[in-house]
């Protein structure tokens, strides 16, 4: 019931902390996670030079576990198509309870025209805000005042489809650039979902060896020879004791591993004849799972999972 489905998607918060070691292994026996006493049933790889026979061989071994059907992924958006594909073959579409961290979130790209097969799957995507600074900034950046960033000039060209020079990877039929065009007004924009985070990661660097040269070199107001020689793991301590605002206006903080609050937005993928497919809100995680179990029951009393 309810309470399976929130100790499998508190699971898989806990899993987005394990994902380097679930990618690299192969099978292991039953794991258990002591949240909600979640048993880790296998742990498969996606070969990096795939074929769809390779994603055939993942269902057929996510079926060997009979009474496993939760499936956690941590795969880019064509695996996740790969995934979504091979269950369709094995006619195994409502079987499994998907999962996506997030790579997945709540993007398109992995389910356009596998929509039947993504149905009941729980996403999460990391809490962000989108930074109004920062599409002033990046609109206003033209062939003329952004020379300093050595890959724009490529941008431009893959961003309104038009060729700059003969030197440029553009095909020898795309029209000219007029170095006229402008972002957001001559093409569609869309700021990046991660622009918080690489802001706020610049900032903790900042923050970190401002902190440094403050102690290692007091009387000095650039870098001193302690700094110079002080390493990579001192200067990894500071990062990790910043405390500030972040360009979303909250803390960043990291914990003694190195880690930043987890905070997630949780996400349904729902279809439905009366209001159309789409990602749904259905909850959040900010050290707790608060989930919204109306909207979770509808699928679930549908029988759209099982």
């Amino acid at each position: 019931g309810l309470e399976i489905i929130k100790s499998q998607i508190i699971a898989a918060i806990m899993l987005i902390q394990l994902a380097a070691v679930s990618l690299h292994s192969r099978v292991h026996p039953c794991v258990f996670i002591s949240a909600g006493g979640i048993c880790i049933a296998q742990s498969l790889k996606i070969p990096h030079e795939h074929k769809p026979s390779d994603f055939d061989k993942i269902i057929r071994q996510l079926l060997d576990t009979r009474y496993a059907r939760t499936v956690v992924l941590f795969a880019s958006d064509e695996d996740i198509r790969g995934i979504l594909n091979a269950s369709k073959r094995a006619d195994q579409v409502g079987h499994f309870l998907w999962i996506g961290s997030d790579s997945w979130g709540s993007k398109n790209s992995p389910i356009h025209q596998l929509e039947d097969a993504a149905v009941g799957a729980i996403t999460i995507l990391p809490k962000r805000a989108t930074i109004s600074g920062f599409d002033a900034y990046f609109m206003s950046r033209t062939l003329e005042n952004n020379r300093r960033n050595v890959w724009f000039a490529e941008y431009w060209e893959e961003n309104f489809n038009c060729k700059l020079m003969s030197s440029s990877k553009k095909d020898d039929s795309s029209r000219k650039c007029t170095g006229q065009e402008r972002i957001g007004v001559d093409s569609k924009y869309e700021q990046e979902g991660k622009v918080q985070f690489v802001i706020d990661a610049v900032y903790a660097m900042a923050h970190a060896l401002h902190n440094m040269q403050r102690d290692l070199c007091p009387d000095v107001s650039g870098i001193c020879l302690e700094m110079e020689l002080a390493g990579g793991k001192k200067l990894l301590k500071y990062i990790r004791s910043v405390s500030f605002n972040g360009s979303a206006g909250t803390s960043v903080t990291f914990n003694r591993n190195g880690d930043a609050p987890g905070r997630y937005d949780l996400f349904q993928y729902q279809r439905s004849n009366g209001t159309g497919s789409g990602y749904r809100a259905v909850g959040q995680w900010t050290e707790t799972l608060q989930l919204n179990v109306s909207l979770i029951l509808v699928l679930v009393l549908t029988g759209s999972w099982f």
